[in-house]
């Protein structure tokens, strides 16, 4: 049995998912399918790539993870060697597991030090591309599924667009951070992880300061704290996480300005 995942954008309204789906079991029925996330909103790659990451340490070896995520781009903004190119699929294998997405910066958004071997997708007919998850990612998923090689459907290319974003840093006594997830209960996750937060700042006094609220305490659970009270504590992930008891964190701390939450930034000072 071969697990296959997917990531998209694809919601469970319409039958696009299902008819995905239909394929892979109608050339593998012994093919179990998860869904990791399939309401992807706005193309948004960055948060692909936090649930993929948060994944990947709970699934077998072998297992395929299908991203089908194109990340909306201005063309004529694209410069250099280091750019999207959305009709181009990429296959590598990453902690003893394939991921097939589009050439948009999932792998270093992953992993900033990613360095597997990354190999291209051959397909014929542009038309593919319209629905690229079913026509061509499908395939592919079939064809390691058999335990075949994957150089019969893909070439090795060192070409492949490489995101960056926006790592937590300290600065003088501050640490900074920012939101890289919001889940569908309105709790921040930021990218502040404990290892970084026990080396900046270890033992000594801090305060985190949020929009409109100021803590002293990370907390270990939603019982240390008011109904309806925010409060922050490191997630089952390793991540600092904004999270109010009984209520969403978003509605509650974002300014209703800034239309998105990567604009959310947060900063822990601490002390001598």
């Amino acid at each position: 049995m071969s697990i296959v995942t997917l990531t998209t954008d694809l919601g469970y309204r319409d039958h696009y998912l299902a008819i995905v789906k239909a394929k892979l079991i109608a050339q593998d029925q012994s093919i179990h399918i998860i869904d990791l996330s399939c309401e992807i909103k706005n193309n948004n790659i960055s948060d692909a790539a936090y649930i993929l990451r948060n994944s990947l340490p709970h699934f077998p070896a072998n297992s395929i993870h299908l991203v089908a995520i194109k990340f909306s781009q201005d063309r004529s903004k694209n410069t250099g060697n280091n750019s999207i190119d959305n009709s181009r699929y990429l296959i590598t294998k990453y902690q003893d597991q394939y991921i097939i997405c589009p050439d948009a910066g999932i792998f270093s958004l992953i992993d900033p030090g990613f360095n597997e071997t990354v190999y291209q997708l051959y397909y014929e007919g542009e038309h593919k591309n319209h629905f690229f998850l079913k026509d061509i990612f499908v395939d592919a998923a079939i064809h390691l599924s058999q335990g075949l090689a994957l150089e019969e459907i893909a070439s090795v290319t060192g070409e492949y667009y490489r995101a960056t974003q926006f790592d937590s840093y300290a600065s003088g006594n501050i640490l900074r951070g920012k939101s890289v997830y919001v889940d569908s209960f309105g709790n921040i996750i930021t990218n502040i992880s404990k290892q970084k937060f026990d080396e900046v700042v270890g033992k000594k006094r801090f305060t985190i300061v949020l929009p409109g609220v100021r803590f002293e305490k990370i907390y270990h659970t939603y019982d240390e704290v008011k109904h309806g009270a925010p409060l922050v504590f490191f997630n089952s992930s390793g991540h600092l996480e904004v999270a109010v008891n009984g209520g969403s964190a978003f509605n509650l701390l974002c300014p209703r300005d800034i239309g998105t939450s990567s604009d959310f930034n947060l900063l822990i000072e601490f002390y001598d």
